[in-house]
């Protein structure tokens, strides 16, 4: 069975290698310390756009998937808007799950875009 991107995030959060919310997301960036991105389709433009600057900046890819509180949930909060992963091993998992997704697919699970 192949493994879900909300598991995958769970699965880091577990592990210690997640910075959630979007100050967290925005240090973690700045520090280079995160290999993935990751916002909800609700995030404010203002914050997107930085995020995703700071993230185009440095080489690091991003999605935008579901909304912040099904984010949130895989995480342990009640909601955020955004969240890096800071492992290459789970950062590589999500983006091959990603890859291996058809559009159709990926749009049933969550995912709105996704730098290519």
């Amino acid at each position: 069975m192949r493994k879900n991107i909300y598991q995958l995030i769970g699965l880091a959060c577990k592990a210690g290698q997640v910075s959630s919310g979007s100050m967290a997301a925005k240090s973690s960036l700045l520090r280079r310390r995160a290999f993935l991105l990751i916002i909800s389709r609700d995030i404010s433009e203002k914050t997107k756009d930085e995020l995703v600057s700071s993230s185009r900046k440095r080489g690091i890819p991003w999605l935008v998937l579901g909304d912040k509180y099904r984010l949130g949930a895989h995480v342990g909060k009640a909601y955020r808007v955004a969240l890096t992963i800071n492992d290459r091993g789970f950062a590589n998992a999500i983006l091959k799950v990603l890859d291996e997704l058809q559009v159709d697919e990926a749009k049933d699970m969550g995912v709105v875009e996704w730098q290519k």
